[in-house]
Protein backbone atom coordinates (compact mmCIF):
# COMPACT_ATOMS: atom_id res chain seq x y z
CA UNK A 1 0.00 0.00 0.00
CA UNK A 2 1.22 3.72 -0.91
CA UNK A 3 1.61 6.27 1.78
CA UNK A 4 -1.26 8.15 0.92
CA UNK A 5 -3.54 4.71 1.07
CA UNK A 6 -2.60 4.10 4.57
CA UNK A 7 -3.44 7.92 5.57
CA UNK A 8 -7.00 8.01 4.19
CA UNK A 9 -7.22 4.15 6.40
CA UNK A 10 -5.62 6.04 9.37
CA UNK A 11 -7.79 8.62 9.27
CA UNK A 12 -11.29 6.45 8.52
CA UNK A 13 -9.99 4.16 11.41
CA UNK A 14 -10.07 7.21 13.64
CA UNK A 15 -13.19 7.63 12.88
CA UNK A 16 -14.65 4.01 13.58
CA UNK A 17 -15.03 4.80 17.12
CA UNK A 18 -17.98 6.82 16.37
CA UNK A 19 -20.14 4.03 14.74
CA UNK A 20 -23.54 4.17 13.89
CA UNK A 21 -25.87 1.78 13.09
CA UNK A 22 -26.23 0.74 9.64
CA UNK A 23 -29.31 2.23 8.31
CA UNK A 24 -27.79 5.31 9.72
CA UNK A 25 -24.41 5.14 8.23
CA UNK A 26 -26.55 4.91 4.74
CA UNK A 27 -28.49 7.34 4.75
CA UNK A 28 -25.06 9.49 6.10
CA UNK A 29 -23.07 8.02 3.19
CA UNK A 30 -26.14 9.44 0.63
CA UNK A 31 -25.87 12.68 1.94
CA UNK A 32 -22.06 12.36 1.61
CA UNK A 33 -21.84 11.47 -1.85
CA UNK A 34 -24.48 14.31 -2.82
CA UNK A 35 -22.44 16.95 -1.20
CA UNK A 36 -19.27 15.26 -2.96
CA UNK A 37 -20.79 15.64 -6.15
CA UNK A 38 -22.23 19.02 -5.42
CA UNK A 39 -18.34 19.99 -4.52
CA UNK A 40 -17.20 18.81 -7.33
CA UNK A 41 -19.34 19.74 -9.90
CA UNK A 42 -19.16 23.57 -8.18
CA UNK A 43 -15.57 23.72 -8.74
CA UNK A 44 -15.62 22.18 -12.29
CA UNK A 45 -18.40 25.08 -12.91
CA UNK A 46 -15.59 27.96 -11.53
CA UNK A 47 -13.69 26.94 -13.72
CA UNK A 48 -15.48 26.16 -16.98
CA UNK A 49 -16.79 30.17 -16.32
CA UNK A 50 -13.15 31.08 -15.80
CA UNK A 51 -11.80 29.77 -19.46
CA UNK A 52 -15.25 30.75 -20.46
CA UNK A 53 -17.19 27.92 -21.05
CA UNK A 54 -20.06 30.01 -19.81
CA UNK A 55 -23.16 27.49 -21.40
CA UNK A 56 -21.56 24.98 -19.59
CA UNK A 57 -21.23 26.26 -16.41
CA UNK A 58 -24.51 27.52 -16.21
CA UNK A 59 -25.42 23.89 -17.05
CA UNK A 60 -23.84 22.53 -14.61
CA UNK A 61 -25.07 25.48 -11.70
CA UNK A 62 -28.73 23.76 -12.68
CA UNK A 63 -27.57 20.47 -11.87
CA UNK A 64 -25.76 21.52 -8.86
CA UNK A 65 -29.55 23.34 -7.89
CA UNK A 66 -31.22 19.59 -8.34
CA UNK A 67 -28.16 17.99 -6.31
CA UNK A 68 -28.97 20.29 -3.51
CA UNK A 69 -32.65 20.08 -3.24
CA UNK A 70 -31.84 15.87 -3.14
CA UNK A 71 -29.06 17.30 -0.05
CA UNK A 72 -31.73 18.87 1.60
CA UNK A 73 -34.01 15.82 1.26
CA UNK A 74 -31.50 13.16 2.46
CA UNK A 75 -30.29 15.28 5.57
CA UNK A 76 -33.46 16.19 6.73
CA UNK A 77 -34.49 12.30 6.31
CA UNK A 78 -30.88 11.44 8.60
CA UNK A 79 -31.66 14.00 11.00
CA UNK A 80 -35.41 13.14 11.57
CA UNK A 81 -34.11 9.57 12.02
CA UNK A 82 -30.69 9.61 14.36
CA UNK A 83 -31.51 9.07 18.03
CA UNK A 84 -31.31 12.76 19.86
CA UNK A 85 -27.77 12.09 21.45
CA UNK A 86 -26.17 11.71 18.21
CA UNK A 87 -28.11 14.66 17.21
CA UNK A 88 -25.48 16.78 18.83
CA UNK A 89 -22.54 15.36 17.74
CA UNK A 90 -21.05 16.37 14.24
CA UNK A 91 -20.48 13.51 11.93
CA UNK A 92 -17.19 13.59 9.87
CA UNK A 93 -16.32 11.68 6.76
CA UNK A 94 -12.73 11.05 5.78
CA UNK A 95 -11.86 12.30 1.86
CA UNK A 96 -10.85 9.34 -0.63
CA UNK A 97 -8.41 11.63 -1.89
CA UNK A 98 -6.58 13.28 0.46
CA UNK A 99 -7.89 12.07 4.31
CA UNK A 100 -8.74 15.02 5.02
CA UNK A 101 -11.76 15.39 7.60
CA UNK A 102 -15.78 16.81 5.90
CA UNK A 103 -18.17 17.22 7.98
CA UNK A 104 -21.33 15.86 6.84
CA UNK A 105 -23.19 19.01 7.15
CA UNK A 106 -20.55 21.51 5.38
CA UNK A 107 -21.77 23.97 3.18
CA UNK A 108 -21.63 23.57 -0.65
CA UNK A 109 -18.85 26.43 -0.56
CA UNK A 110 -16.82 24.73 1.86
CA UNK A 111 -16.95 21.28 -0.01
CA UNK A 112 -16.34 23.00 -3.58
CA UNK A 113 -13.43 24.75 -1.63
CA UNK A 114 -12.39 21.46 0.06
CA UNK A 115 -12.49 19.82 -3.90
CA UNK A 116 -10.28 22.65 -5.75
CA UNK A 117 -8.16 23.50 -2.68
CA UNK A 118 -4.42 22.84 -3.31
CA UNK A 119 -4.08 19.88 -0.93
CA UNK A 120 -6.56 17.61 -2.76
CA UNK A 121 -5.68 18.75 -5.81
CA UNK A 122 -2.02 17.99 -4.76
CA UNK A 123 -3.13 14.41 -3.67
CA UNK A 124 -4.40 14.06 -7.14
CA UNK A 125 -0.83 15.11 -9.44
CA UNK A 126 0.73 13.13 -6.71
CA UNK A 127 -0.88 9.88 -7.97
CA UNK A 128 -1.30 11.25 -11.51
CA UNK A 129 2.57 11.11 -11.76
CA UNK A 130 2.80 7.88 -9.89
CA UNK A 131 0.67 5.81 -12.19
CA UNK A 132 2.30 8.15 -15.03
CA UNK A 133 5.62 6.58 -13.39
CA UNK A 134 4.49 3.31 -12.57
CA UNK A 135 3.75 2.77 -16.45
CA UNK A 136 7.07 3.84 -17.58
CA UNK A 137 9.17 2.09 -14.76
CA UNK A 138 9.25 -1.46 -13.66
CA UNK A 139 7.10 -2.65 -10.70
CA UNK A 140 9.90 -4.28 -8.95
CA UNK A 141 11.79 -0.59 -8.69
CA UNK A 142 9.21 1.11 -7.53
CA UNK A 143 7.90 1.02 -4.11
Amino acid sequence: KQWYQRRVEAAKKRLEDQELDAESETRANKVHDIAEQIGQKLAKAEQLGNEGEVEESVALLSEIEKLKSAKRQAEEEYRNNLPQPQLQQQKLRVCEVCAAYLCLYDNDRRLADHFGGKLHMGFIQIREKRNIKKKKVPTATLR
